[in-house]
């Protein structure tokens, strides 16, 4: 191999931590509860769980390490041992149920799973996929970091493995607009030029406190709230669930700095307490996985004088443009990227033009993993189309109008309607059948199924609910369902804008 072609310090996940614990071993690297995880306690850690990964596994470079985890500090020493060893790391969202699980199982060649003790329960059920031998305990007693031989300055040694800069380091999964889930190869390059890209936007500095609740298994959270501060040397709180008392005692307790969260955390908040005063600590506000209200921003800038900062990104793209510190649209795109509005046809369109929003830049995926068909229609000419609906202001700052295909957007987490549809059309009943999104109780997005069901049906709610839960995950599961004879016109497909941000 070229010496050119292997990976710089720089963009090396490994070399980056590696730099970073030899710099301020001391200095927390995770808090988990009342627990200081240090970088150096975070390096003996990702070195025991790298000997187990070979021991046990025989894991090497190329294969891939299925995670089940939730926020914790399993799931960041399990990712550094992964990419030592020159795996694959692979987060899958915690919530899907076996059938889920399957269709990934059936497409990629997973060499094990790492979990936690009281999250293993859906791997008894898929052992002719997975043998139980291969599926890892990452919080096992017996996985101990190995005893340190000289000074605790010094760091133990990790895996020198060679790869090139695209290799793959991590697969990241999001929702597909042809009802099936698209997977992302994301590479050492993409994500340790991400970080220090975001870095560089929002201001962020080694040593600040960080809250990190979203999941990691998210694009948003795996970006925002595990890559950027570790590769920052910042320090992150993490919180495996969201509960707003919890959350506020934990902002207020540790003084975090640095929230990046999605709108809908922010919007509880607002809601759940009328005094803001525990965020007057943050240095750094974003809201990242959708769109936040104005009336949301302004409820937290008018009762603490935080600004919360949109920041727009994928999964496929890691971040992509952020709001100017002062708050407000438009959003100033990431230098490191060449972002362009461009036509149906793929052409770009001049300032203040409607159009797609299409991006290259170092921090790209280069495709979909064993998907060619919706890797070409994606990505083509060097860009990749991101369905999102925008224009370019005359001095290059983007404005967001939407989306162009139908996702349903929960929380932060996109959900394709075309895939709970097929699930409805496995009922005997159902003749045809729309998913969308409405308003639910709080106010926060749900999802709704209108059902045309065949004369004489007596299918009811319950068992609709009850069969979506064979085959989806809980956030999957329409909440809302209604039975007609005939779908409308607007439901049909005749006018999708009508209905994607459904308000009925």
């Amino acid at each position: 191999m070229n010496r050119s072609n292997r990976v710089s310090r720089s963009d090396n996940i490994i070399a980056r931590f590696r730099e970073i614990a030899s710099r301020h071993p001391y200095r927390p690297a995770l808090i988990v509860g009342e627990t200081h995880y240090s970088y150096q306690d975070l390096t003996d850690l990702t070195c025991a769980y790298v000997t187990v990964l070979r021991d046990k596994l025989s894991l090497d470079t190329g294969q891939i390490l299925l995670a089940w985890l939730d926020n914790g500090p399993e799931f960041v020493a399990s990712f550094l041992a992964a990419a030592s060893t020159g795996a694959v790391f692979f987060p899958l969202n915690i919530n899907l149920r076996p059938p889920e699980l399957r269709w990934f199982l059936d497409r990629l060649p997973v060499s094990g799973v790492v979990t936690r003790q009281a999250l293993r329960a859906p791997w008894d059920s898929l052992a002719d996929h997975v043998p139980p031998e291969r599926v890892i305990a990452a919080d096992n007693p017996l996985i101990r970091p190995i005893p340190r031989t000289s000074s605790g300055l010094r760091l133990p040694p990790l895996s020198n493995v060679q790869t090139t800069s695209d290799q793959p380091v991590v697969y990241l999964c999001s929702s597909g607009s042809t009802g099936v889930p698209k997977i992302i190869p994301r590479s050492h390059s993409n994500i340790i030029t991400g970080a220090d890209a975001t870095a560089s936007a929002l201001g962020i500095t080694p040593g600040m406190r960080f809250m990190s609740v979203v999941p990691f298994y998210h694009g948003n959270g795996f970006d925002n709230s595990l890559s950027l501060p570790l590769f920052s040397g910042a320090t992150a709180l993490l919180l495996p669930h969201f509960v707003p008392s919890g959350f506020i005692a934990s902002l207020i307790h540790h003084r975090i700095q640095v929230l990046i969260a999605s709108p809908a955390i922010f919007e509880l908040l607002v809601r759940f307490k009328s005094d803001l005063q525990c965020l007057s600590t943050l240095m750094v506000c974003a809201s990242s996985g959708g769109p936040i209200a104005r009336k949301t921003m302004e409820k937290v800038r008018s009762r603490c004088g935080v600004t919360i900062r949109q920041v727009y990104g994928s999964s496929e793209t890691g971040v992509m443009a952020v709001e100017p510190p002062g708050g407000g649209p438009p959003a100033i795109v990431v230098p490191t990227m060449d972002l362009r509005v461009i036509d149906q046809a793929g052409l770009p369109l001049p300032p203040n033009v409607e159009g797609e929003i299409a991006v290259r830049g170092p921090t790209l995926a280069g495709g979909y993993v064993d998907n060619p068909e919706m890797t070409a229609a994606a990505f083509s000419n060097g860009y990749f189309r991101t369905g999102d609906r925008g224009l370019l202001d005359p001095c290059g700052r983007l404005i967001l109008l939407g989306r162009i295909r139908p996702l349903i957007n929960l929380s932060g987490t996109k959900v394709d309607p075309l895939e709970i549809e097929n699930v409805l059309l496995r009922l005997q009943d159902v003749v045809a059948c729309r998913v969308c999104d409405c308003k639910g109780p709080q106010q926060e997005r749900i999802i709704k199924a209108v059902i045309s069901v065949g004369k004489g049906s007596t299918l009811t709610r319950t068992e609709v609910i009850g069969h979506c839960r064979q085959f989806l995950a809980e956030f999957k599961i329409p909440r809302v369902v209604e039975f007609m004879r005939e779908l409308p016109a607007d439901l049909s497909g005749k006018k999708p804008l009508s209905w994607a941000s459904g308000e009925s």
